[in-house]
């Protein structure tokens, strides 16, 4: 009995998130989106416990991460033809470039992860109320380069344009 206890714990959650994909294909397209969306939060809560349950560090990095690789994701989704008028200050790289879904979430997953690995490197050597200041100060640095990641151009061009006349 007691081996069947951590197959219980797991196997009742799982088998919620399968009954909720599964309602999911019998709803509208508008509805269905409601589901998209609570499994996506559904699998950041789980990294996140993956990390803090078993680390006691609570970390803020992962949803810097998360957040990054979904802007990876969106931007190179987007068709081309609609870039200018949704992202007008986009690099060209990204602005002159889209692939499929399932390219842009591999591409999302290998900079989170590449960003994971660099902030990782610096910042796991902390720990407690260090690591979460450290962490929560990433996802703030992410969240405003995100953020204002049209406005930056801009402004440095006003700049430019403003010191050569």
């Amino acid at each position: 009995m007691r081996r069947a206890a951590p197959v219980m714990q797991l196997a009742v959650p799982a088998g919620l998130v399968v009954a909720a994909a599964l309602v999911a294909t019998l709803v509208s397209q508008s509805t269905e989106s409601y589901f998209i969306d609570a499994l996506v939060k559904v699998s950041i809560v789980v990294a996140l416990y993956v990390f803090i349950g078993n680390s006691g560090v609570l970390s803020f990095g992962h949803i810097s991460f998360v957040a990054l690789g979904a802007w990876v994701a969106g931007v190179l989704s987007v068709p081309v033809s609609e870039k200018p008028a949704i992202m007008p200050n986009l690099a060209g790289f990204l602005r002159d470039r889209t692939v499929g879904n399932i390219p842009s979430l591999a591409l999302a997953a290998l900079v989170g992860g590449v960003f994971a690995l660099v902030v990782g490197l610096a910042l796991m050597r902390l720990s407690g109320l260090a690591a979460g200041i450290a962490t929560f100060a990433v996802l703030e640095i992410v969240h405003n380069v995100l953020e204002f990641a049209g406005e930056v151009p801009r402004s440095l061009v006003r700049r430019v344009r403003c010191r050569g006349d």
